[in-house]
């Protein structure tokens, strides 16, 4: 039995939803790939420098080797070997003060450029119009995932001032943005195919298709209602005659 044409159009409509939303998840992996091989942190260098200085360390008590028994405590350490280590550990301590605080910009730049970039692919699918509906809304979808990766880098930054900044413009541009593609356009759309001159030959057709079955169902109900008459009127007939 053939498939009818609306189990089509049903099975179509699915198949783009999920390209859509492929297309969409693409589109936020490849984002973030980008991100973290253009936009590297500082962080990393630094814990290069904290492993070197673990290193040494080990090196001074023996601790860093793979024989546990080699591992010297403090006691057996002489004067020198001990301030050389405390000045190693104070270096590390600073240093990993200074890699947390490089973490935290690093996620504070990294969530304005995520949402920044968020924000120009709504816009480009904004663009597309309904032209080009499947890829309009899987690169929607792309932005819209973008963003709430964003959001989630703004919120471990462990800033409160920039959780809240990050938040606000998320919401703005999502506010803005779907209020273009979904309430404006949505509410112009109705005028422009109203008009005349703007209708298309296919809803032509479909206004004369509906005007002829409207034509019919009155010829029908105008031949219904003369046949239920006519007993009526033979009656009146008989009854005057008599």
């Amino acid at each position: 039995m053939p498939a009818r044409p609306q189990e089509i159009a049903v099975g179509r409509a699915i198949l783009q939803a999920i390209f859509a939303i492929f297309l969409g998840l693409m589109i936020t992996a490849v984002v973030g790939v980008g991100v973290y091989m253009f936009h590297l942190s500082l962080a990393d260098a630094t814990q290069e420098q904290v492993d070197a200085l673990y290193r040494q360390r080990g090196q001074i008590d023996g601790c860093g080797g793979s024989s546990p028994s080699a591992c010297r405590s403090w006691e057996q350490l002489s004067a020198a070997e001990r301030e050389q280590i405390e000045a190693i550990d104070t270096q590390v301590q600073a240093l990993q003060d200074q890699a947390q605080s490089e973490r935290e910009a690093w996620s504070q730049t990294t969530s304005i450029v995520l949402i920044a970039i968020a924000t120009g692919l709504m816009a480009i699918s904004l663009l597309l119009g309904e032209s080009l509906t499947v890829l309009s809304n899987g690169i929607l979808l792309g932005g819209l995932f973008t963003m709430l990766y964003g959001v989630g880098w703004g919120i471990a930054s462990g800033n409160s001032m920039t959780r809240f900044v990050v938040l606000v413009v998320a919401l703005l541009a999502s506010l803005g943005l779907g209020y273009l593609k979904f309430v404006r356009r949505g509410a112009a759309a109705p005028p422009a195919a109203a008009g005349g001159a703007a209708a298309g030959p296919a809803d032509e057709g479909a206004l004369a298709e509906l005007t002829a079955r409207v034509a019919d169902v009155e010829s029908r109900l105008s031949g219904a209602a003369a046949l239920l008459a006519a007993p009526v009127e033979q009656g009146r007939g008989g009854g005057t005659g008599a």
